[in-house]
C-alpha cells in the first residue's frame, strides 16, 4: 500500500511588533530638549557672554604692553640742559613661562646683587603672569642682562630722569619717582605738562609664549612733555650754593638758605638750601634736604623788618630822615616789656639809627603809625599772604590783624618780632625798595616749549602793585646804602659795587620762650645800589661761631656779589656774567649765540636729539652708543644752527683714555663702562680728578679712579 502522505501544517504568519508612540514621542522630547539646551548654552557662550570669553582667550594670547611717554626736559635760562632723560632697562617675567628659573636667578644675582634664592622666589612666584624684577637698570647691569634669553622674560625700554648738575639747584628743580611722576619742586608744580600721556600697545604671544607685535592690533602713541625754560642761571646758582655751604660751616650753623631774584621782573636766578642732596638718588636723602626751604619755612626776620618799618614811616610822613630820636641809652620799658639795644646810643637821627639797628627807635617810631595803617603796609608788603609762585609747599606765614594787637605787638613787628615769614617773602619785599617801590610777583617759568622747540606759553613778568612811591623807596634804599657803608652791614661791601643791605639777627622760640643759644641770623639786600639787578637774602640757621646777621650772613652775601659781578675776582673763579639787556640773560629761544651742552656720557641718539632741540646741527662720528667727546666743548658759544660734533668711539681710534673731569659721575661712569675699564669711584657729585690721567692706553679691565665732589 502506498504510504500515506506526510501532513504538513502551515505556521501563521507573524505578527510586526507593537509599537508604543509614547516612547516615541519621549525621545523626540528628549533630543528636542538637548538640542534647546545646546542653543541656549550657544546663544548665552556666543551672544550673552561672548565679549567675556573674547577677553579672557585674548588674554592667554594678547598682552598690552605701556608705551611710556618721554618727560619734558628742563633748561636754565641760557639754555643748559638741567634735566633730561637717558635710557634704561626694566625686566620683569611671567612665571607661567619661564624656561629656565635657576639660570636667570644666577644671572641677576651675578649683575644686581642680591641672594639667588630671592631671585628664584619671584621667577617662580605662583597665581600670577607678570611679575616685576627690576626697574630702572643702567650702565653693565644692564648690559649684562639685556640680552638674556628666555620667553618668560620680559625687558621693557623705559626712560630714566637724570638731572645733569646733581646737588645744585635740586630743591628747586626738584626729584622724580621711579615712574617719572615729580616729586618735589618744578618737577612736582609741572608735572602734569612735563609728564606728557602714555600709550600702548598690544601684543601676541606665540605658542612658545613668546611675544610678538602685531600691525594690526590696537596701538596708540605716547604724547611727549613739553620742555621747561626756566628763570634760574646754573652759573649763579653754583654761586650761591658755593658760597652758602662755606658759609654755614665757617659759621658752624645748623643749615642755610640763600635766594635771588632779579627785582626788575621777579624771575628767580637762584635758590638754595645747604644741607642740599642728589635728585638723581633722592631715596638717600632726608626730608629737611629736599623742601624747599626759602618757601616752606618761617621765622621772625629780625632787623631785617625795618627796612618795612622805614617804608612806611616815610611813606606816611611819620618821620625824616633827619628827625632827632630818643634811643634811652640802650633800653627802653614798655609796659611789661623791656626793650633792648645791642648797640646802645642817647638822641640820634632816624638814619643813623636805622644804621646802627636800634630796636628802641624804630619801636617809637611804629608807635606814631595808626595799627590799621601799619598793618596796611606789612601787608602790603607780601607778608602773609601767599605769592604764588610756582613751588609746591608755600607757607603763608603769620601776621597779626590789628584788633589782635595787644600792648607791645607793633613796636616788636616794627624791629622783625611776633610775626612769621619766608625768605621768599622778605626777598620779594626788598626787591620792591630796589624796583622803585613796584612788586613784583616771583616766578620760576621762563617759557614752556613743545618737543618740536615751539613756544607754548611766554610768562609776562606780572607787577602785584606799587606799595610806596619812588620817593620813598629811593629814600630807604640811601638809608641800605648807609647800612653797609657805615653801620652794622660792613662785611657785605665789595670795592667797586656799591651795594644797598640790611642786617637781621632774632632769637628763636624754643618750648615757648625766646632763646639765648639759637638764633637766626640774616642779611638782605641789592645790587648795583645805583642799578639793582639781584636782590639777594641770606639766612643761617642757629650759627654757633657768631651769631649776628652782620657778622656771619653778610659776608656769605659779600662773597655772592663779588662772584656774581665778577668784582675783584681771580681768573680761576667762576663768575656770572650780567647781560646789558633788561633780562640779564638773552632769551633762549632767539638768541643768535647759543652755549654748547654738555652731551659727553649719555647715549649718542639721546645727545643727538638733545642738541638738535637747541638749535644745533648734529655730526655723529664712530659707531659706538656713547658720545666719548664733542665740538665745541661744553659752554663754549655756537652760533645757532652751528654744527656740534659727537665722537663716539675716540678711544677706539686713540687708544687713549677720555678727559672725565668735569663730568657727573654717572655720565664718567657710562664712558668707563663704554670703554671696558673697571670705575674705582670716590666721594659724590662732579668728577675732580681721575687716575689713569686722559690720554693714558686703555687696556683691558683697566682700574681708573675717578673722584667727585659736590
Amino acid at each position: 500500500m502506498p504510504a500515506p502522505a506526510e501532513h504538513t501544517e502551515q505556521a501563521p504568519p507573524r505578527r510586526a511588533p507593537h509599537r508604543d508612540p509614547r516612547r516615541i514621542y519621549v525621545v523626540a522630547a528628549v533630543l528636542l530638549i538637548g538640542l534647546v539646551v545646546v542653543a541656549v548654552r550657544l546663544i548665552k557662550l556666543q551672544v550673552i557672554d561672548g565679549d567675556q570669553y573674547a577677553t579672557m582667550a585674548r588674554r592667554q594670547y594678547e598682552s598690552r604692553v605701556t608705551l611710556q611717554a618721554e618727560r619734558g626736559t628742563l633748561f636754565d635760562r641760557n639754555g643748559n640742559l638741567l634735566a633730561t632723560n637717558s635710557t634704561s632697562y626694566s625686566f620683569a617675567v611671567d612665571p607661567t613661562h619661564v624656561e629656565h628659573p635657576r639660570t636667570l636667578a644666577a644671572a641677576f644675582q651675578r649683575a644686581l646683587g642680591g641672594e639667588q634664592r630671592d631671585w628664584l622666589e619671584k621667577l617662580t612666584r605662583d597665581n600670577t603672569s607678570f611679575v616685576w624684577l627690576q626697574r630702572k637698570v643702567t650702565g653693565l647691569a644692564a648690559t649684562a642682562l639685556k640680552d638674556l634669553d628666555d620667553n618668560g622674560l620680559i625687558i621693557i625700554k623705559e626712560p630714566l630722569r637724570h638731572f645733569e648738575y646733581a646737588s645744585l639747584g635740586s630743591q628747586a628743580i626738584g626729584c622724580t619717582d621711579i615712574d617719572n611722576n615729580g616729586l618735589s619742586g618744578v618737577e612736582l608744580f609741572y608735572n602734569q605738562q612735563l609728564r606728557g600721556a602714555d600709550g600702548f600697545m598690544v601684543m601676541q604671544r606665540d605658542s612658545r609664549g613668546r611675544r610678538r607685535p602685531d600691525a594690526d592690533l590696537p596701538l596708540a602713541k605716547p604724547e611727549h612733555g613739553d620742555g621747561l625754560v626756566l628763570t634760574l642761571d646754573i652759573n649763579m646758582q653754583g654761586i650761591v650754593e658755593d658760597e652758602l655751604r662755606k658759609g654755614v660751616e665757617r659759621a658752624g650753623a645748623a643749615s642755610g638758605t640763600a635766594i635771588a631774584l632779579d627785582p626788575r621782573t621777579g624771575e628767580i636766578l637762584s635758590i638754595a638750601s645747604w644741607p642740599s642732596y642728589d635728585p638723581n638718588n633722592p631715596s638717600v636723602a632726608e626730608q629737611s634736604m629736599i623742601r624747599v626751604r626759602a618757601i616752606t619755612d618761617t621765622y621772625e626776620p629780625g632787623s631785617t623788618m625795618k627796612i618795612i618799618t622805614a617804608a612806611a614811616a616815610l611813606e606816611e610822613e611819620a618821620v625824616t630822615l633827619q628827625d632827632s630820636i630818643n634811643a634811652e641809652g640802650g633800653e627802653y620799658q614798655l609796659g611789661n616789656h623791656t626793650i633792648r639795644d645791642d648797640h646802645p646810643m642817647a638822641v640820634t637821627s632816624f638814619r643813623t639809627a636805622f644804621q646802627e639797628s636800634s630796636n628802641i627807635v624804630f619801636a617809637k617810631v611804629a608807635a606814631r603809625l595808626p595799627a590799621p595803617r601799619f598793618y596796611k603796609y606789612v601787608r602790603d608788603f607780601g607778608f602773609g599772604i601767599i605769592s604764588g609762585i610756582d613751588l609746591p609747599g608755600e607757607a603763608r606765614g603769620e601776621v597779626k590783624k590789628p584788633n589782635e594787637f595787644s600792648q607791645g605787638t607793633q613796636e616788636f613787628m616794627a624791629f622783625g618780632y611776633q610775626l612769621a615769614v619766608t625768605p621768599l617773602q622778605l626777598v620779594t619785599a626788598c626787591a620792591a625798595i630796589a624796583n622803585g617801590g613796584v612788586m613784583m610777583k616771583p616766578h620760576l617759568l621762563k617759557r614752556r616749549i613743545s618737543k618740536d622747540q615751539e613756544i607754548i606759553e611766554e610768562v609776562i613778568p606780572q607787577e602785584i602793585r606799587q606799595v610806596v612811591s619812588r620817593q620813598t623807596a629811593d629814600s630807604v634804599r640811601a638809608l641800605m646804602e648807609g647800612v653797609v657803608q657805615h653801620g652794622t652791614g660792613k662785611e657785605a661791601r665789595v670795592d667797586g659795587l656799591r651795594v644797598a643791605g640790611k642786617t637781621g639777627t632774632a632769637q628763636q622760640l624754643a618750648n615757648g620762650s625766646y632763646s639765648k643759644e639759637k638764633y637766626n641770623a640774616s642779611f638782605v639786600g641789592f645790587f648795583p645800589a645805583d642799578d639793582p639787578q639781584v636782590a639777594l637774602l641770606v639766612l643761617l640757621d642757629s650759627p654757633t661761631n657768631g651769631y649776628y646777621g652782620g657778622q656771619v650772613a653778610a659776608p656769605i652775601f659779600r662773597e655772592i656779589a663779588r662772584r656774581i659781578m665778577g668784582v675783584g675776582a681771580t681768573p680761576a673763579e667762576p663768575q656770572f656774567q650780567m647781560a646789558a639787556s633788561d633780562t640779564i640773560a638773552a632769551r633762549y629761544v632767539a638768541a643768535a649765540m647759543l652755549h654748547a651742552p654738555e652731551l659727553r656720557g649719555i647715549e649718542a641718539d639721546a645727545a643727538g636729539e638733545i642738541a638738535r632741540k637747541l638749535g644745533f646741527r648734529v655730526v655723529r662720528r664712530g659707531a659706538g652708543n656713547i658720545v666719548m667727546a664733542q665740538s665745541p666743548m661744553p659752554g663754549l658759544q655756537l652760533e645757532r644752527h652751528g654744527i656740534l660734533a659727537l665722537e663716539t668711539d675716540t678711544w677706539q681710534s686713540t687708544g687713549g683714555l677720555p678727559n672725565l673731569q668735569g663730568l657727573p659721575l654717572r655720565r664718567a661712569l657710562n664712558i668707563l663702562n663704554a670703554c671696558r675699564a673697571k670705575p674705582k669711584v670716590v666721594g659724590t657729585g662732579i668728577v675732580q680728578t681721575q687716575y689713569p690721567p686722559p690720554g693714558t692706553p686703555i687696556r683691558a679691565s683697566m682700574e681708573v679712579r675717578i673722584e667727585g665732589r659736590r
